[in-house]
């Protein structure tokens, strides 16, 4: 749930559709193009939070985490809708 409330306000922040969660299948097709590679661990691509299991989730989170905690950049964004 964590994972998914993440994602969805920052999708909501970049679309400006305050109340839309995010379009999993327009994004996981091109998920290259909408999330830039900084913001996701090395190798690994996003899923549909439904379909993670617990250990997926728990790395990304941490990896967010770290970004929060060790940098000044922004710790997730998409691209652009």
């Amino acid at each position: 749930a964590v994972v998914r409330a993440f994602l969805n306000w920052h999708y909501q922040d970049c679309s400006g559709k305050p109340k839309e969660p995010v379009p999993w299948k327009e994004v996981i097709p091109r998920h290259d193009q909408l999330i830039p590679p900084p913001y996701l661990p090395d190798g690994k691509k996003i899923r549909e939070p439904s379909r993670m299991n617990r250990h997926e989730a728990t790395e990304l989170l941490d990896f967010w985490y770290n970004r929060q905690q060790n940098s000044r950049d922004v710790v997730f964004e998409f691209y652009g809708w």
